[in-house]
């Protein structure tokens, strides 16, 4: 049963999951569901479910802090492992990897993403769109062995 305040739409409930909403503190608990979503299938042995979640909590607060409702997260997994997609609608922004201030509370969400997820691609806005789209692999795979990317 999904929470009141979700608006995700399936097309195969074990493929691919999503959610689009415009207030922040209903995004922050998307994190929980994309993790109940991901346990249902992965195989422990071979996912860093707690990495996955990570990334997750990390892309959708730079959605929020950086950008502007409506929020969008989406999970497809019909290739193993399942890509991330976090969209906003703000200005836009740049990827930038500065190393963070040593004393700074803030500064090392994409950091970290990189470093759980490998490669993060970052669309900004474009002449016929606003928002930042990020995309990312999520450290997690099928308990049945899903499919697999070529790499």
């Amino acid at each position: 049963m999904m929470p009141e305040w979700a608006h995700a739409t399936t097309v195969d409930d074990s493929r691919y999951w999503s959610y689009v909403g415009d207030r922040a503190d209903d995004a922050y608990r998307v994190r929980r569901d994309v993790r109940g979503f991901l346990e249902m299938q992965a195989d422990a042995n071979r996912s860093d479910l707690d990495g996955a979640e990570l990334v997750v909590g990390e892309l959708i607060a730079n959605a929020v802090r950086h950008g502007a409702p409506p929020f969008g997260v989406c999970i497809d997994w019909h290739d193993d492992p399942p890509i991330l997609c976090v969209v906003d609608r703000g200005r836009g922004m740049r990827p930038v990897y500065p190393a963070p201030d040593p004393q700074s509370e803030r500064g090392r969400g994409l950091l970290l993403v990189r470093a759980l997820a490998g490669e993060v691609v970052v669309d900004g806005p474009g002449e016929d769109h606003g928002g930042t789209r990020v995309v990312v692999a999520l450290p997690v795979h099928r308990r049945d062995g899903g499919g697999s990317r070529a790499a």
